[in-house]
């Protein structure tokens, strides 16, 4: 009885090995893909060119998915099968397994899973590459035409190898526009971060309504207050100097009449209202009058501004 058994088993074993024989024959072509999903960059570690050699080795005609097709296959991608690398989960070693699927995405043959436990990666990758291929050492491919396949036509001069091409396009496209997206969700939060900076350590201590039109009214002993604090600022001053404004991005330069730069403003993101870039310090409108404020140790001081706006 046991010896019956595995005579089945060895029949059936050598039955699905020539039906998997016969199948591979009837493909004239291997197409190997410029680059795999588990990888960064086309060719990376050279695994795409060394899946080319090993399939060249066992005598299949191979060609990578950016290189010219021959006219049959551009006629008819049934042709051709279509290799790929799937790399398995696995702890501390790793493990890759080649499969060779039709022009229908169905699977036609898989390798035994290949294996390596190196470190470096030039080497881990070339070493379990080789393991997997040794499952196909016996295939003793020939192409032999076959009748259904050679039938088959594309239905368009354009639908070949190339749709390959199409679709790693495009999962690289996916990978950089993620990175960028990434990169500027980044810079705008640091952005956000430095402008709530400066605000706060200039407009936490003035603690002054900076907006205008809701500006509450303010007593008139708080404005006999500031013309005081301003004569005493300006009190040096024979006359206050002639300055200019100058457009500038997000904002305006204020030059003297030497064109030589005193501030550099960038606005704020209300009405009237600009931060003086390098100091602790704003720039505002006040009763049609343009007051500088700087905070230092001793407080706050401030200054009336003589500016034309060019």
């Amino acid at each position: 009885m046991k010896s019956i058994l595995t005579l089945c088993a060895f029949l059936i074993l050598f039955n699905l090995k020539g039906l998997s024989q016969e199948n591979i024959n009837a493909y004239k072509y291997v197409i190997v893909p410029t680059s795999y999903n588990f990888l960064n960059e086309p060719d990376q570690y050279q695994t795409n060119s060394l899946t080319k050699f090993l399939f060249e080795k066992q005598g299949f005609t191979t060609l990578l998915a950016d290189e010219e097709f021959p006219e049959d296959l551009n006629n008819n991608r049934c042709l051709g099968l279509y290799a790929d690398v799937e790399k398995h989960k696995a702890f501390l070693n790793t493990k890759l397994q080649v499969h060779l699927k039709d022009c229908n995405n169905k699977v036609v043959l898989s390798s035994e899973i290949g294996e390596s436990r190196e470190k470096e990666y030039a080497k881990v990758y070339n070493l379990a590459l080789r393991d997997a291929f040794k499952s196909f050492d016996n295939i003793n491919y020939s192409y032999q035409p076959s009748a259904k396949i050679v039938a088959k036509t594309t239905t368009s001069p354009s639908q070949n190898a190339d749709d390959l091409q199409v679709q790693e396009e495009i999962e690289r496209l996916k990978k950089e526009v993620e990175a960028l997206r990434e990169m500027r969700l980044q810079k705008e939060a640091d952005d956000a971060k430095a402008i709530a900076d400066k605000q706060n350590s200039v407009v936490d201590q003035e603690k002054i309504d900076l907006d205008v039109k809701e500006e509450k009214p303010v007593k008139k002993e708080a404005k006999i207050e500031l013309a005081e604090t301003l004569k005493k600022e300006n009190k040096s001053d024979e006359s206050i100097q002639t300055l200019f404004a100058n457009p500038a991005a997000n904002g305006y330069t204020i030059t003297d009449a030497s064109s030589k730069v005193l501030y550099h403003l960038v606005f704020s993101g209300k009405e009237d209202v600009y931060i003086v870039k390098g100091q602790d310090a704003i720039v505002y409108k006040m009763n049609n009058s343009w007051i500088v404020s700087k905070a230092n140790d001793s407080g706050v001081s401030m200054k009336t501004l003589n500016v034309k706006f060019n």
